[in-house]
């Protein structure tokens, strides 16, 4: 007999995610951050925004709001 999964605990439930006070390693929204790719700085000192589902959505230095995957970027808290 086949035996089928009902639920799966490792999953994080989308008001985890979605929380306006979710933290990445303690960065809060509203955070100033630099946002590097490849070890090269883009877009300047940023502010930070949430993450959710893998991806970064943050503010550049320009005022544009940026969303950009976790899996090609390495975010730090500007200081």
């Amino acid at each position: 007999m086949p035996r089928h999964r009902t639920s799966d605990s490792r999953r994080t439930s989308s008001s985890e995610t979605s929380s306006s006070n979710f933290m990445l390693d303690s960065l809060r929204q509203g955070d100033r951050i630099q946002v590097f790719s490849a070890g090269t700085q883009i877009n300047g000192t940023g502010t930070f925004i949430r993450v959710q589902d893998g991806f970064l959505t943050w503010i550049d230095s320009s005022g544009n709001i940026n969303t950009t995957s976790l899996d090609a970027i390495s975010i730090s808290r500007a200081t």
